[in-house]
């Protein structure tokens, strides 16, 4: 997932910009990285993630119908 960024920037970018972090973590995967479910729920109205995948965290987190 840090094949475009060097680790070290990653880090800090990820710690600085969580929308940024969440995006990244459900569009290229987690490679192990388990997601903060607190973060998403409050980040997931922003997030500029595919709306299937967006209906889908809803269900998980909400139950909520789509």
């Amino acid at each position: 997932m840090i094949w475009d960024y060097k680790e070290t920037e990653y880090k800090k970018q990820a710690k600085a910009d969580p929308i940024w972090h969440l995006e990244r973590l459900i569009n290229y995967g987690l490679n192990g990285e388990k997601i903060n479910k607190e973060l998403l729920k409050k980040y997931l109205p922003q997030l500029k993630i595919p709306e299937n995948r967006k209906n889908f965290l809803e269900l998980l987190l909400w139950n909520k119908p789509f």
